[in-house]
């Protein structure tokens, strides 16, 4: 469940005059997406054209507005790029708040729907951002794969010595939280060891590393009415392998995506190594927002316990996907591999 921003709506309207000269007609909050540091509202100017308004708390990272607004200027049209401000800037600061103004894309962004013609499109897409070369000077703060795990083992080592059996000032749906994880913590601690392996294999080796989404899934995919597909929601942009654009594909979707995306060859270790990286950082994410933040109801701290709670158990999506690449991974050297989990046989 999402709670809105507490920003007042005229404030929202002076902020939009200010920074974009854009008289807000309406101005309607959307519970949308799964980042509970960002709210997002859709905004109808007097022109009657519609846009998309995002409000975080989190501490910008520049590459989420600079990279689309490059990508978008090397010719990918299906690139949903921020609009830029009077001034020329892509976001802007309102009290603590940035702020970034989108197009409106009318059309749909659930999990489910995506054809096979448009999985076949969005890997035509992805292919064209991972064959653009970054300008020269390159983008500063641009994150980059180095296989380093410390944050999230440091996080996870802090959150367990310090925080774990702490119930004194917790509530109920904190409480469960600390419960559940004390309950699935030989499968966090299996996952975290797994991840460590992999890091260390995957240090040692020299590999080649291009633009990557790096949160590739049907949610950031809009289809319009026509069928076309935008891909939205930049914020984990980075420099990494391909492969890390990969983890959420499932059959039958990942054999009409490489029908579009021609380069089929998968580097197992690497699709291995960031589905439990996606595992783990689901886990941290949780953990931290029902444990540590004072502006949920306890509804929604409830609601993500479950969450958490299902993620690690039979029924768990990203864990059951890593179990099955790490099973696969390993009979490769075995006179009969086993198939593909979930892409398609390259």
């Amino acid at each position: 469940m999402h709670e809105p921003p507490v920003i007042d709506k005229k404030r929202l309207q002076a902020c939009l005059q200010d920074q974009y000269d854009l008289v807000a007609a309406t101005i309607e909050y959307l519970p949308l997406g799964h980042d509970y540091n960002a709210g997002v509202y859709r905004v109808i100017s007097m022109q009657d054209r519609a846009y998309l308004f995002k409000a975080t708390t989190r501490t910008l990272y520049e590459p989420a507005c600079l990279v689309p607004a490059y990508l978008q200027d090397q010719g990918i049209t299906s690139i949903v790029a921020p609009v830029p401000t009077t001034s020329g800037a892509l976001w802007t600061q309102f009290e603590e708040w940035t702020m970034i103004l989108y197009p409106w894309i009318d059309g749909e962004c659930s999990l489910t729907g995506v054809t096979h013609a448009q999985w076949k499109e969005v890997g035509s897409i992805f292919q064209r951002i991972h064959q653009v070369s970054l300008p020269p000077e390159g983008f500063a703060s641009l994150r980059k794969e180095h296989f380093d795990l410390a944050e999230y083992t440091q996080w996870i080592h802090t959150f367990e010595t310090q925080h774990l059996h702490d119930l004194s000032h917790a509530s109920a749906s904190q409480r469960a939280f600390r419960s559940s994880w004390r309950e699935r913590q030989p499968a966090i601690h299996r996952a975290i060891t797994t991840l460590e392996q992999l890091a260390k294999i995957l240090q040692s080796r020299t590999l080649p590393l291009v633009t990557c989404h790096a949160d590739l899934h049907a949610r950031n995919l809009i289809r319009d009415p026509s069928g076309h597909v935008f891909v939205i929601d930049w914020d984990e942009v980075m420099l990494a392998p391909k492969e890390r654009d990969f983890i959420f594909l499932r059959k039958p979707h990942a054999e009409a995506f490489f029908q579009g995306y021609t380069d089929t060859e998968v580097d197992w270790s690497l699709l291995t190594y960031y589905l439990w990286e996606r595992v783990a950082q689901d886990l941290i994410y949780l953990a931290d927002n029902v444990c540590f933040r004072d502006d949920w109801t306890e509804e929604t701290r409830a609601q993500v316990t479950q969450t958490f709670h299902e993620s690690l158990g039979p029924g768990g999506n990203n864990l059951r996907a890593a179990s099955e690449a790490s099973a696969y991974l390993a009979s490769l050297s075995s006179p009969s591999p086993l198939q593909p989990p979930f892409l398609s046989q390259v």
